[in-house]
Formats: C-alpha cells, sequence, structure tokens
C-alpha cells in the first residue's frame, strides 16, 4: 500500500513539474504599441528579444506582434533618438510602452544620407553641431558658428565682412588646381545648394564668390549664401567625413557633405518663442604705426641716406604738407562702432496628426568703416508636417525664404598714408584732391563716394513624401526646389575721381541667378533575420542646375545726377553668362545590425555627370562600413565594468569629383569684339579633351569610441587616410594651336592622413549644478605623392613631389650686413650669388614652407547653477602665415611704416634685423628678395576666447498666469580675446590692409509664450 501511495505521490508531482515545466517553456506571441511621450505612435522602432536576438519592428500605427517568447523573456525597445527600454514579457495583456527622449549623446537623432540613425549605431564619422550650440553665437552667417566644433574642420573667414565668403576645408586639400575650391556639399532640408562659378573666378586660396557670379567684383570678393539663413531656424548640422558617410552622395561627396535640418514642428500646444538682441561690434586690434615725429625722422634719415636734399620733388610731404598734423589712418578707417539688432519670433504647435512651425527674423547690423555702411536680412520659415489617421503616410514640407540688402563701400588703400596727410575733405566738404597736391595719386578716398550695393533672395523649398505600403516597407520621395538671385549696382561718380584728370562717371548693374531642382524617388525595407535587423535602401537622383548672370554697364557720364539710369550713358556695354548643370544618379544602402552589437554597412553609388563627355559620364562609387560595439559583450560587463561603451569602427570606400568647369570637353565659342569684312566672326574659347572624367577620392578610416562610468566621460580617435587621383589640371600646350593649356586627367595623387580626438566629461552633474567640458583637435597632413611630368606643368614652380599642396618656396633671411645695412640671405646651392628661378626649373637658393594648418581645435566648458548658464569656448590653430611685412614697401620712402622698423640698421656694426632707410628700393635687390623670403612668414598660431555666452532665466513665479515662461537675459560676445605672437592684427586674415574680425557684444531676451 506504501509503495502505491509513493508511486502515486510522485506522478502527481512529475505532473506538476512537467506543467509548471511546460508552462515556462510554452512559446508566447506577444504584441503591443510603442509611443513617444507626445503618444504619437513610433513605426519602424525595433522590439529584441535578448535571449535569442530575435525581434520585429512596428507598423505604421506603432503596434507589433513577436513569436517565440518565454514568458519573463526580456524585450528591449529602442528606436532612434529615444531612450532604450526593456521590458518583460508577459502573456495576459498587450504592451503599451511609451518610449521618452534620448538624453544621452549616444542616442539622439544624427541626419545621415538618406536617413538617421545615432552616434552608436553610426559606421560612419559624422559630427554634430546642433541648434543650442549655434543660438549662443551672434553671428550672421550660420557656417562661423561651425568652427573648431568639429574635428577635422577647418573654417576661416576670408574676410572681415559680414557678408564675405566663408573658407570650410574638411580633412586637407583635394585638388591640385588652385581654381577649385576645397567647399564640401551642401545639403538644405535634402536640397542641395549649388551655384555654378560661372566666370571661373572662384580659388582654393578664396573659396567660392557664392552668390556673386555677374564677374563685378563685391569689396568682401563674393557673397556666401548662408549669409541669407538665418541660424536661430536651424536645428542642427551634421557634417560627414569619411567614405562610409559621404559615398551615398557619391560625386558630391568628394570634400565632404554638410547637411543643415531646418527647425521643424511638434505635437503639442501653440507655443510663441521671442528673441530680442542688440549690441556693437568693433576692431579689437590695431597695428603699431609710426605717428607723424617718427614718420618725418625716418623721411629725412632715407633722404640722408640716398644723399638727397630736402625739397618739394623729393620730399613734398616735408616741405609742402603740416608736419604738426597726426592722423592715424587705421582708426579714421576702421575705429568706428557698428550697432546690431536682431528680432525673432517663430510659433509652433500640432496634434498628433498635424503640426507646424513659422518664423519670422530681422537682422541689421551698421558697418564699422568711416563710410557708410550696413547689412540687413529678413526671413521667414515655414514647415508643416502632416500625417494620416493610419500613420502610413507621411508629408513633410520645409520652405525658407529670405532677402539680404548690403550697403558697402570698397575700403580706400590709406593705411600707409604718412600720418601728417591732409584732411579727406576740404572746406566744402568735398573730397580733397587739390589738398594733397602734389601728392593727389596717393589720396585713395574716392572710393568714399562710389556706392556699392547688393540685394540677395534665396528660397529654398524641401518637400518629403512616405507612404507605408506593408510592415517595415516605405515608399519615399524626397522633391527640392531652390532658387537666388543677386543684384548688383556700383557707381564711379564723377565727384569721385581727381578733377585733374577731367574724368567721366561710369555705372555697372549686375544681376546672378541661379536655381536647383531635384526628385529622388526611394524605397526602404527593414526586418529582422536571424538576430539582427536588415535596413535596405534604393533609390535615384536627378538634379539639375541652371545659373546665369547679366551685366550692364554705362560709361561715359557727365552729370552724377543721371548715373542712376543706365540707359542715359553715352556708352552702353551689356552681356550676359548661363550654364546648365545635369547630374543623375541611383545608389543604394544596406545595413545589418547583428545582436546589437555587430554592424555591417553597405554603400553604392552610379552617378552621371554633364561636365564629362560621352563614355566618360558616369562613375561608380561606394563604400563597406563596420562597427563592434564591443561595450555590449558579457566578458566586458564582467572585466571592464568602468567601459559603459566602447566601439570600434573602420570604413574603405570610394567617392569621386567632377570640379572641372562646365562644358571643357566641348568645343565653345564666343562673337569676336571687332567685325571682319562688316561680319562678326566667331572665335574659339578652348581646347578640347573628349576623354575628360572623374577625380576619384579613395578614403579609409580607423576609429575608437569609448565612454566610461555610465557615459560620464566620452572619448574618441579616429585616424584617417585619403588618397585623390586622376586630377583634373592644365596640360601646357603650345602657343601656336590657339591655346596655351587643355584640361584634362593626371595620374597626379594627393593624400591627406591625419588624426582626430574628441574627449567630453560630465565634471558636475547635480541638480543644482552641472558642469560639462569638451576638447577636441583635428591634425591633418596634406602630401603630393606623385605628379608625373611636374617639371613640365604649369604648377612646376608651385609644388614639390613629397610636400604640401600649400606651401611657398622662399629664401632665407639671415638679418642685415653690419657693413652695408643691406639684407642678407642663406646661398643655400654655395654658389656665391642669390638666385631665384620662378620657373621652378633648376634648383635656387629658396627653402620651403607649408602654410597649411598644422592643427586646430576647441576647448567648450558650460557651466549650469541654478538659474545661470555661462558657456565659454576657445578656438586654437596651429599655423604659419604672411605676415604684415609683405604689404609694405621698404621704410624710407612716402608711406607710413610699423613702429618695428625703427630697429633699423644706422651706422656699420649695427647689428639688426631691419635693413638701412632708403627712398629707392629699387637700388638694390636685396629689397625686393626681402619680400620674397622667409622674414615676410612668421607663426601665425593662435587661441581665441571664440564665443562667451551667459544667461540668467527668471523664476516662473513672476509670471503667473501671464503665460510667459523661459524668460531668459542673456549677454553674448565673440572675439573677446586673442593670444597669438603673430605679426599683423589677425592670423584668421593675414595680410596688412585686410579687414580683421570684429568683436562683437550683445544683450538679448528670450521668452515663450
Amino acid at each position: 500500500m506504501k509503495k502505491i501511495t509513493t508511486l502515486v505521490v510522485a506522478a502527481i508531482l512529475c505532473l506538476y513539474l512537467n506543467t509548471v515545466f511546460s508552462q515556462t517553456n510554452t512559446a508566447l506571441t506577444v504584441s503591443g504599441t510603442i509611443r513617444n511621450t507626445a503618444g504619437e505612435p513610433l513605426s519602424g522602432a525595433s522590439v529584441t528579444n535578448t535571449r535569442t536576438g530575435k525581434g520585429t519592428v512596428t507598423n505604421a500605427s506603432g503596434a507589433f506582434t513577436i513569436n517565440e517568447v518565454r514568458e519573463r523573456d526580456k524585450l528591449r525597445i529602442s528606436y532612434i533618438g529615444y531612450a532604450a527600454q526593456t521590458v518583460t514579457a508577459n502573456k495576459d495583456n498587450p504592451l503599451n510602452i511609451v518610449l521618452k527622449d534620448a538624453t544621452n549623446e549616444l542616442d539622439k537623432v544624427v541626419v545621415q544620407a538618406y536617413g538617421t540613425t545615432s552616434q552608436r549605431l553610426a559606421t560612419g564619422n559624422i559630427g554634430v553641431v546642433r541648434s543650442e550650440d549655434i543660438a549662443k553665437q551672434p553671428v550672421m552667417n550660420p557656417l562661423q558658428a561651425l568652427q573648431g566644433m568639429v574635428p577635422g574642420v577647418v573654417v576661416t573667414n576670408t574676410s572681415g565682412y559680414a557678408n564675405g565668403p566663408v573658407k570650410i576645408e574638411i580633412r586637407g586639400r583635394n585638388s591640385i588646381n588652385d581654381k577649385f575650391t576645397s567647399d564640401p556639399l551642401y545639403v538644405i532640408d535634402g536640397v542641395p545648394l549649388t551655384i555654378l562659378d560661372l566666370m571661373q573666378q572662384d580659388s582654393y586660396q578664396y573659396g567660392s564668390k557664392g552668390t556673386i557670379q555677374s564677374g563685378i567684383q563685391s569689396p568682401a570678393n563674393g557673397q556666401s549664401p548662408f549669409f541669407n539663413i538665418n541660424p536661430q531656424d536651424i536645428e542642427s548640422v551634421e557634417i560627414l567625413k569619411d567614405a562610409d558617410a559621404t559615398a551615398l552622395y557619391g560625386s558630391r561627396g568628394a570634400n565632404g557633405v554638410i547637411l543643415i535640418t531646418t527647425k521643424k514642428g511638434k505635437n503639442g500646444k501653440t507655443d510663441a518663442d521671442l528673441k530680442l538682441t542688440t549690441g556693437y561690434s568693433q576692431v579689437p586690434r590695431f597695428n603699431k604705426m609710426l605717428n607723424t615725429e617718427q614718420y618725418l625722422a625716418m623721411r629725412r634719415e632715407a633722404l640722408s641716406n640716398d644723399g638727397l636734399a630736402v625739397n618739394i620733388n623729393t620730399a613734398p610731404d616735408l616741405t609742402e604738407w603740416d608736419t604738426t598734423r597726426y592722423t592715424d589712418w587705421q582708426k579714421y578707417l576702421w575705429g568706428g562702432n557698428g550697432k546690431t539688432m536682431d528680432a525673432e519670433l517663430s510659433v509652433s504647435g500640432g496634434n498628433a496628426f498635424t503640426s507646424f512651425r513659422v518664423g519670422a527674423n530681422y537682422h541689421y547690423q551698421a558697418d564699422i568703416t568711416a563710410s557708410t555702411g550696413s547689412y540687413k536680412r529678413a526671413g521667414l520659415s515655414a514647415n508643416i508636417n502632416h500625417s494620416s489617421v493610419n500613420n502610413r503616410f507621411k508629408l513633410s514640407l520645409t520652405s525658407l525664404f529670405s532677402k539680404t540688402l548690403s550697403d558697402m563701400r570698397f575700403l580706400p588703400s590709406v593705411l600707409t598714408s604718412p600720418p601728417n596727410a591732409p584732411d579727406v575733405y576740404n572746406k566744402e566738404g568735398k573730397l580733397n584732391f587739390i589738398g594733397w597736391r602734389p601728392l593727389a595719386n596717393l589720396y585713395n578716398f574716392g572710393t568714399i563716394l562710389r556706392p556699392y550695393n547688393s540685394n540677395t533672395y534665396i528660397l529654398n523649398n524641401g518637400l518629403l513624401l512616405s507612404y507605408q505600403l506593408m510592415q517595415g516597407l516605405i515608399l519615399k520621395a524626397n522633391l527640392g526646389y531652390s532658387n537666388g538671385r543677386t543684384d548688383q549696382f556700383t557707381q564711379v561718380p564723377i565727384a569721385s575721381q581727381n578733377p585733374d584728370a577731367n574724368p567721366t562717371g561710369n555705372a555697372n548693374l549686375g544681376n546672378s541667378f541661379f536655381e536647383n531642382y531635384i526628385i529622388e524617388p526611394q524605397v526602404e525595407y527593414s526586418r529582422f533575420i536571424g538576430s539582427g535587423k536588415l535596413t535596405a535602401l534604393v533609390g535615384g537622383s536627378l538634379q539639375t542646375n541652371n545659373t546665369k548672370s547679366n551685366v550692364l554697364s554705362g560709361y561715359g557720364y557727365v552729370k552724377d545726377g543721371t548715373m542712376d539710369n543706365i540707359g542715359t550713358a553715352p556708352s552702353i556695354y551689356a552681356s550676359n553668362t548661363e550654364v546648365q548643370y545635369k547630374y543623375v544618379a541611383a545608389f543604394g544602402r544596406l545595413n545589418y545590425i547583428l545582436k546589437n552589437r555587430y554592424i555591417f554597412n553597405f554603400n553604392f553609388r552610379r552617378d552621371g555627370s554633364s561636365r564629362f563627355g560621352p563614355g566618360h559620364r558616369f562613375g561608380n562609387f561606394g563604400s563597406a562600413g563596420g562597427a563592434w560595439i564591443f561595450s555590449e559583450e558579457k566578458w566586458m560587463h564582467t572585466g571592464l565594468p568602468f567601459i559603459s561603451y566602447g566601439k570600434l569602427r573602420g570604413s574603405y570606400g570610394l567617392t569621386g569629383s567632377d570640379p572641372s568647369y562646365d562644358n571643357q570637353y566641348l568645343s565653345r565659342w564666343t562673337y569676336a569684339n571687332a567685325l571682319y569684312n562688316n561680319i562678326q566672326p566667331l572665335l574659339p574659347n578652348n581646347h578640347t579633351d573628349s576623354t575628360l572624367h572623374w577625380q576619384v577620392n579613395k578614403k579609409t578610416e580607423i576609429a575608437l569610441d569609448l565612454g566610461f562610468f555610465k557615459d560620464v566621460i566620452s572619448f574618441s580617435a579616429s585616424w584617417y587616410s585619403n588618397r585623390c587621383d586622376n586630377q583634373i589640371v592644365p596640360f601646357p600646350t603650345p602657343a601656336f594651336t590657339g591655346f596655351t593649356s587643355v584640361t584634362s586627367n593626371s595620374p597626379a595623387n594627393v593624400r591627406n592622413t591625419g588624426w582626430e580626438f574628441m574627449l567630453k566629461g560630465n565634471i558636475i552633474n547635480k541638480k543644482l549644478m552641472q558642469w560639462t567640458s569638451s576638447f577636441q583637435i583635428g591634425i591633418n597632413r596634406n602630401k603630393l605623392i606623385a605628379y608625373p611630368n611636374l617639371s613640365q606643368s604649369p604648377y612646376a614652380s608651385l609644388y614639390v613631389v613629397g610636400q604640401s599642396l600649400n606651401i611657398v618656396k622662399v629664401l632665407h633671411n639671415t638679418g642685415v650686413d653690419p657693413q652695408t645695412g643691406l639684407y642678407t640671405f642663406e646661398d643655400k646651392t654655395g654658389d656665391g650669388k642669390i638666385t631665384i628661378d620662378y620657373r621652378g626649373k633648376t634648383v635656387d637658393d629658396r627653402y620651403i614652407i607649408d602654410l597649411s594648418p598644422k592643427f586646430d581645435g576647441c576647448f567648450i566648458n558650460n557651466l549650469n547653477f541654478r538659474n545661470w548658464n555661462i558657456n565659454l569656448t576657445f578656438y586654437f590653430r596651429k599655423q604659419r602665415q604672411l605676415n604684415d611685412l609683405f604689404s609694405l614697401k621698404a621704410a624710407g620712402g612716402i608711406s607710413n611704416q610699423l613702429t618695428d622698423v625703427l630697429k633699423r640698421w644706422q651706422t656699420p656694426g649695427d647689428i639688426t634685423t631691419v635693413a638701412r632707410f632708403t627712398t629707392n628700393p629699387g637700388s638694390d635687390i636685396s629689397y625686393s628678395n626681402f619680400g620674397s623670403s622667409d622674414a615676410v612668414y612668421s607663426d601665425a598660431s593662435f587661441i581665441r576666447l571664440q564665443n562667451l555666452f551667459l544667461s540668467y532665466t527668471l523664476p516662473e513665479k513672476l509670471f503667473n498666469g501671464k503665460g510667459i515662461k523661459n524668460c531668459a537675459v542673456f549677454i553674448q560676445g565673440q572675439n573677446l580675446f586673442l593670444l597669438t605672437r603673430y605679426k599683423g592684427i589677425d592670423p584668421e586674415i593675414p595680410g596688412f590692409g585686410n579687414m580683421p574680425m570684429l568683436r562683437v557684444v550683445n544683450l538679448g531676451i528670450s521668452a515663450k509664450f
């Protein structure tokens, strides 16, 4: 009986245990819905079973169903831009999951080519500058806000004018041809910003002329199109650098890509944001020039050295001008204070299906120069987002429109005018040409009365349509249109010219116009395969750009009052230029994320360009990238628990470039100015090469990303190597063929290698106080590694194989001969004489100086304490550049000098670096050799307090019931402090006489209603 009882109990126990075991291992089907905190469904979110690695993606309504789940399995929910969650599976109720916005920088949205990603999952190198970083900087041009913010991106202001071009170089110079810019591809809300170089005036040194393509010169040497874009309208700027990030843009991504995304409407009640700012600007530094007493002493000493008497013929500045007058011409020209006023207003809101944002802005900035001048910008922005009730169809329309007015003057070249020169105006208030006699040729103030005005309009429209055909399958279309027009008007009135020449007036009217159309259909598919998520993208691109200009000039005006009408000019000249550029492409991307730690990414693109002839128009480009998030490995959690995030990534790929001027492969003709037998003949424009084809960039990168102590500290290091071959350059041809060169491809090869480092830390993270700090630096080395037949090329005198493309060849100045007081130089060849071969055909006495920046970067500190916020940004750069000595003539003539010349040689035996004063520098070749020596190049490294932002947020209790919140008062400062040993005013804008960067200080208030 006992045995039977025991068997029954054992059977019951086994049955119970088997039932429990079966229930535990029974495969469940779990369903649920994923939304954000605003209640919007998240389509395409990933749901992963952490035990099996298998998963699914949500449909258009944010719903999901996942099979083969055991009870108590952990499900990981993730979506780009949101903090991931882990939930426990159960069989009873559907899961309703709400994801919160990501606060960790690794999980925030990062815009990439034709999509979005995050820094955690990216296999490419994408730098990000967000709206909060841009808003703290008092700049008119948003490109200026990028300076130092992303390692490997060198941003240089080409002038001190607010509307001047801004040069950007990503990871060094690729093209040998110095007529090609280093500009990356700019894409604004999916629409590429393309402006063709109509007049072939762009250059590597000064960048693109931008919106000015008429050929009429502007005081700022061009105008940046981004001068028309309000920085406060920008949500983020992504900089794509390596092959993995840029390959999907194919030939347009050779110099990198900059994606600009503007602010969008969000679900929620309607809010209004208001921001008002006012401030001033000024030149922060001036050169130390000779005063009147020192100048007169210099002149007399120079005349004595040359054995000349002081009289009206040799020294009218000493005999005819008032020797007691003193004018600091720098302060006369630049000594004013500019005024700034800025107003921003935006309204945004929406519901679960439709959201919107509209904004308006106005900016006014008065110039600091002696002549009148100002900049005005008014703009409108609008965005509407809509989705259908079932969330399958989505629409996003973004539009930007702005108008700028620039009232400028060409600055007169007067900084070296004698300090005792007469007044600029006579007693009648007219230009004082007569008062400067007999040195009226030095009177360059006529430009004060020569107005330059430009009006620029820019419109940018982007429309993104998408429809989810089935779960994981989305059809997309990106449609874009942009255009811009710049109208220029300049005058040279009779009143601005020396009356002794019996002058006539002239006027110029020009306009430049560009427009871009782009159509990009796309298909995206995502699903889980095995233990990973596969995302595939296929698409095409069709772009057309039209750029044209017209110029109308009137000459021979005898009355200034009639110059506003070109039609009244006795002589009229008209011209127009127009170029069309077409571009077509097919592209694809394949991305696979295995077990949330192994990432594989492949890109392919086939491009066609109208710049090349039949048989050479198409090129194939692509990349392969991979990443291993080793911090997700189990052994990392136990072995190195202090490493919260670790990723090793790498990429290799090809991108192309078609920087050639348009239609170089075609025979082009132009009408001759003169008639032949009463017939206007046609003349050829150029030699042609029908085999002209793509430049090719081969890019390699290896990088390590680390996070420590729950990402309190993060570190990133990247190494890259980029090589560009098939260089498009001019080949010399005999002049008797009609032209001296033909544009073609050369096997010349340029390499850029470098390191980029970034270190960030949350030093203090308390309730009442937060302190974050970041340091970043980019180091690039440029080298010409091959150039067959360089000695026969137009660049024989400029480049050397094995050296940077940014070199200059100079003599080595060894000082001044103590006996003669003349400059001396090293005889490098040892032949007993100093020789310079400007053709580059023979060995001479010159050495090489590399003007490429050695490194640049920034150091940022952000401190929050209660209602206070302070942000300090220091920008630094290591470089060598031309100093102010290059632009100054030999000391002793009728031209003022830097006070450095007071250290000149005077008597035999003097040891100094400044030669004897002379009125005739042509008397000895050493004076001209000085301008071709290393003496005119100096260390131009600097550390600049680029930006200071201090704000105080008023307590909300002050506005209870008044509908006002987040009200803050703030002060902004730019270029407040400069530490440098540079021999000049501003090492970023080298060269004597160039307007330096201004110091800007603004006060403002912002509020939300």
